[in-house]
Formats: C-alpha cells, sequence, structure tokens
C-alpha cells in the first residue's frame, strides 16, 4: 500500500489501476467519502447511497457512516458537504455490494483495519509487548516417580 499525503488526506493504492483518499479521524482512525468508497467498491456512488437507505438497519450513522461532513477538495481547494465511511462501514456495505472490485476492496480494507488493529490489544490500548501467558504449573503432574509415592 503506497501512501500520498496531501490536505489531510493520504492517497492509498488499492490495486495497480486503483487509488482512493483516506482521511485520517482521532476518533474513527480512518474515513472515507462515499465517492471513494463507490470507487473502490467498482459501484457508482447511487448505490452506495441506496444501500444506506435500503439497510437503515444495519448502516448507522455515527457508527458506519457520518453525514454532512465537509470534504475537502484539492483540485478547487474548496469543500463539500457529504457522507464519509468509517472503517466499520466500510466492512459493513461490503456484505451487500457482490462486484469483483468489491472483493479486492474487501481484501484491501480488511489488510488496512488489521494494519491499524495490530498494535492494540482487545481494549483498544497501544500494546507495549506480547501477553505473557503464566507458566504451566508441574506440581500436580502425575509423573512416574509420583505415582509411586501414591501408591
Amino acid at each position: 500500500m503506497s501512501k500520498e499525503k496531501q490536505a489531510g488526506k493520504l492517497k492509498m493504492q488499492v490495486t495497480d489501476g486503483l487509488q482512493v483518499a483516506v482521511y485520517p479521524n482521532h476518533e474513527h482512525e480512518f474515513l472515507l467519502p462515499n465517492r471513494e468508497v463507490a470507487l473502490g467498491y467498482g459501484v457508482s456512488t447511487h448505490l452506495i447511497r441506496r444501500h444506506k437507505s435500503d439497510h437503515s438497519d444495519e448502516l448507522i450513522e455515527g457508527k458506519h457512516y457520518l453525514s454532512g461532513v465537509s470534504i475537502p477538495h484539492s483540485a478547487s481547494k474548496g469543500s463539500s458537504r457529504g457522507t464519509m465511511w468509517t472503517k466499520r462501514g466500510i466492512v459493513r456495505l461490503g456484505f451487500f455490494i457482490k462486484s469483483e472490485r468489491a472483493k479486492l476492496f474487501r481484501d484491501w480494507a480488511e489488510d488496512l483495519i488489521i494494519k491499524v488493529d495490530e498494535h492494540k490489544d482487545l481494549f483498544g490500548q497501544i500494546a507495549s509487548k506480547p501477553l505473557q501467558l503464566p507458566q504451566k504449573r508441574n506440581h500436580n503432574r502425575l509423573t512416574q516417580a509420583r505415582l509411586v509415592v501414591l501408591m
């Protein structure tokens, strides 16, 4: 995954011919605009909006997407308001979209999510070292010598 930083966003390489703009976010780790999610899944923005509407019982605002977010445009140096998808929303959308590119995009999103999370423990804290399991106790093992003593 190659990255190129530009105006608060990261350009990330999904496949050879596909780059998407990922916006770092302190609450959700990263956000993707509706247009970038559609591009990644190889579908229209209309289909993404339709899935958001059709599956409103599963796609929850604040958890899976944020509405009315200001999305900066690097070409015009302006911005527009739109929907930004969280990593949870990108994964959840993947359950509904069945295209060839969607398979590749799901793989990329999964790898990105795992890469971001691999340095955290189960409670979201930065893990400084791997969790050490307690040593096994050997005093209650039945050995041949203990069997003789017990008899």
